[in-house]
């Protein structure tokens, strides 16, 4: 068959065939991509800033945090960006039926609240300088000590959101681990940048090595214009689209 001969839906479709987010982001259910945002170096300024051995769990004030402690080993973090106006937020999201994690949470109400930094520092720049603050839904630093762990585990959504966690390994030693069911380990190096699914399979994480591990955690609009731009360019790399 002659290219003039194609037909018309068959034509419309080799042409106007594009790369959508939402298709790489919700319906492949792709365990992780790793991206190329740049965010610049963290600095000992930056990871000081980070440290806490306060349980992040607390200010969210999960029902069966203490009951299930034994699944978790001294996970630590902070709340750096999100509804400024916690409390309400809170009561809002939870009189949901739907069982949901806090990224969900605040992709949801993102329009309800407003959104600002709990805490305004060069970190705060750092991330602004590649995603806006209208396109931040919530930024978490989470600190899990040496010996530090989390069991095997999913997080759930309402949004129907696999790939969707931006997740900065701003201080990973050998030995740490971040395992995805069925899919191995994520490569994760200190310095990467993932975006990760933990909705679609179990996970953990352990850190095996004798230092601090510090990541943090990412709620954005996907469409956010750099952040669309990266994930195009990772899954063309690790789908063979581009030459590495």
């Amino acid at each position: 068959m002659t290219k003039d001969k194609i037909p018309k839906l068959l034509d419309d479709a080799i042409k106007q065939n594009t790369h959508d987010i939402d298709v790489i982001t919700r319906h492949l259910k792709l365990p992780w991509l790793k991206l190329d945002l740049d965010f610049g170096v963290w600095d000992d300024t930056d990871i000081n800033s980070m440290m806490t051995s306060d349980d992040w769990r607390t200010k969210w004030k999960f029902p069966n945090r203490l009951k299930n402690s034994y699944q978790v080993k001294n996970w630590n973090g902070k709340l750096l960006f999100g509804p400024e106006n916690f409390d309400d937020f809170l009561e809002l999201s939870k009189a949901s039926e739907h069982r949901h994690d806090e990224d969900s949470k605040c992709r949801i109400y993102r329009e309800k609240f407003n959104y600002g930094w709990h805490e305004e520092s060069l970190l705060s720049k750092k991330i602004n300088s590649v995603i806006p603050n209208h396109d931040l839904n919530l930024v978490n630093t989470y600190v899990l000590p040496s010996g530090g762990y989390i069991f095997p585990h999913r997080d759930y959504t309402m949004d129907n959101m696999s790939l969707a966690k931006i997740y900065i390994a701003v201080k990973w030693s050998d030995g740490n681990v971040f395992g995805q069911y069925g899919c191995g380990d994520i490569p994760i190096k200190q310095g990467d940048v993932f975006l990760i699914n933990n909705y679609t399979l179990p996970h953990w994480v352990s850190n095996g090595s004798g230092n601090d591990r510090i990541v943090i955690d990412i709620s954005a609009n996907l469409h956010s214009v750099k952040i669309k731009e990266s994930i195009i360019r990772s899954f063309k790399k690790c789908f063979g689209q581009v030459s590495t």
